[in-house]
């Protein structure tokens, strides 16, 4: 039998402290220390009980006597009888409300040992959260000065020197894993986990610099490459309508997990991550009012037609919260929300992977006033320059090594109202491990060992959550967001998209156009079009964007 896979070492930032908390030795402490603390609650508890219920079968002699048998054995040689007594006698009363005020003073010492542990405990972690935020931006600067240094104070050699030092650590992963007999090529990506963040950042700034939307004295940004990226592949989006179709489907085949916290939420994002479908469920609370959840799925590059495409990753990735807002399957969601009937005065949890995190916190963004988004949960997303509207909780989970949540070259905003949990997973035996954890059970994985761990950001993040979600759910709707081909460019053959074949934009037998005196006529079918100069024609889509979702 193999052994068990090792639990992850996580690490959660953001919530009510002020940046991050490690699991090592000291927040280890902290968490043995809120054990303790819970404990001495569940102490306080039964002094509490047993207060009570001493005070009241003390009240008065008839009241205590009731709990025995009979008369007889309680019967004093004075006459003085227990059960016939009104009242107790001077000596008795005294007595009995020392006792209670025992009891007093018992409870109130263990509520401040409590309170003192919980205080203890918090501070542990704060004190180590301030310390690991202050040592990633100090080992972040140190990395963008190496490889600056290393590529001669060039962006481009820069981008280079992160790049090739990324790959070599790879190949030693990839490596070390055929010396262990079990090869696996995913070590060329999890094995240079240490330099992704500066190799992004490196990269960002090479690219970047031919961003012409970009003011000449900013440095180039992450946003900035993603915009460059994003006009390399305009052709291919060029070749749809501008729109992309949604519309309802039957999602009885998909059997989605009823969301209850926010793991099982993570689980109906895991169910539609392949066919370019999103689900909305509506949840009615106790109090009558509906909590709906929307499922995002990450990107699905296989599929031209989907809306979770490498286009919409660029668009998502863009420094302008405009640009990101017409991604296409930002504006995918919006109509699905539109179709499932949310109103604005309804909660709403956005719970999204890879692609599908950068979606929830767009559409929270961009839907303030329209919406009352109330949560956003991620896995596994790029997130850094994403910003969430005030009152918007947000809990994103992370894996060290997966690289897209490295992406944006930076750590997520660590604040009370948001909470980062990075896991870091190990292969059996040890070392990285073999496969890219970025899929969504890795993520789970990494929920629980947190969990376990302990943090009071994270604790009341999930019971956010869990308040949201606790109710009766409705049947999931399933929706299919497809981009529509172009009919003047592309045909279809099932789902896939074939450009057709080209032709001349000239009727055969004339003359080639630009020939001194011979005007040019339009397109076969078409009337005849002059361009500016009276000779060229452009044909539509060929130097143009494809509509309003066009590159910037």
């Amino acid at each position: 039998m193999s052994d068990p896979r090792p639990a992850p070492v996580v690490v959660v930032r953001g919530g009510t402290g002020p940046t991050t908390v490690e699991t090592a030795a000291v927040v280890a402490q902290a968490a043995a220390l809120g054990a303790r603390a819970d404990l001495v609650a569940g102490t306080v508890v039964a002094l509490q009980d047993a207060r009570d219920a001493a005070e009241a079968a003390t009240a008065t002699p008839t009241a205590f006597g009731g709990r025995f048998g009979g008369p007889a054995p309680l019967q004093a040689p004075s006459g003085w009888s227990l059960h016939a007594s009104p009242g107790w006698p001077p000596e008795v009363r005294v007595a009995r409300s020392a006792a209670l005020d025992a009891f007093d003073l018992a409870i109130a010492a263990a509520q401040e040992q409590e309170r003192g542990l919980r205080t203890i405990a918090s501070r542990l972690q704060q004190a180590v959260r301030v310390y690991d935020d202050a040592d990633a931006a100090a080992s972040a600067l140190w990395q963008d000065l190496a490889l600056l240094a290393v590529g001669g104070l060039s962006p481009v050699g820069a981008a280079a020197a992160g790049a090739g030092a990324a790959l070599t650590l790879g190949t030693v992963g990839f490596l070390h894993s055929l010396l262990q007999g079990r090869p696996s090529p995913s070590r060329f990506v999890t094995s240079g986990e240490p330099l992704h963040p500066a190799t992004i950042r490196a990269l960002s700034r090479a690219v970047g610099l031919l961003d012409a939307d970009r003011a000449w004295y900013r440095m180039p940004t992450v946003g900035n490459g993603a915009s460059v990226l994003r006009g390399l592949v305009q052709p291919l989006r060029a070749r749809f309508l501008p729109d992309p179709e949604v519309r309802l489907v039957d999602g009885a085949a998909y059997d989605l997990p009823t969301p209850t916290d926010v793991r099982s939420a993570l689980g109906a994002v895991e169910a539609l991550d392949a066919d370019s479908t999103l689900s909305v469920q509506r949840i009615v609370k106790d109090d009558g009012t509906p909590t709906w959840v929307v499922a995002i799925p990450g990107t699905q590059p296989g599929n031209l037609r989907s809306v979770f495409s490498m286009t919409s990753n660029y668009d998502l990735m863009d420094d302008d919260p405009a640009v990101r807002a017409e991604a296409d399957s930002t504006r995918a969601v919006l109509e699905a929300m539109r179709q499932a009937g949310i109103g604005p005065d309804d909660d709403v949890v956005l719970v999204g992977h890879s692609q599908g995190g950068m979606i929830a916190a767009t559409v929270a963004a961009a839907t303030v006033g329209t919406y009352g988004v109330r949560h956003v949960v991620t896995a596994g997303s790029p997130l850094s320059g994403h910003a969430l509207p005030p009152g918007v909780k947000g809990t994103h989970l992370e894996t060290q090594g997966e690289a897209i949540s490295d992406l944006d070259g930076a750590e997520n905003r660590a604040t009370p109202d948001r909470v980062t949990v990075t896991g870091t997973l190990a292969a059996r035996g040890g070392g990285p491990p073999i496969e890219v954890p970025h899929g969504v059970r890795y993520h789970q994985g990494v929920l629980d060992a947190a969990v376990q761990v302990g943090d009071r950001g994270l604790e009341e993040h999930l019971a956010d959550v869990e308040r949201l979600l606790d109710g009766e759910a409705d049947e999931p709707q399933v929706y299919e967001a497809r981009l529509v081909p172009d009919p003047d460019t592309t045909f279809c053959v099932g789902d896939v998209t074939l450009p057709r074949w080209p032709t001349a934009p000239w009727a055969p037998g004339t003359p080639f156009p630009g020939v001194p005196g011979v005007p040019s006529p339009g397109l076969p079918g078409r009337p005849p079009v002059d361009g500016p100069t009276g000779g060229d024609v452009t044909a539509p889509g060929a130097g143009s964007p494809g509509g309003d979702n066009g590159a910037r």
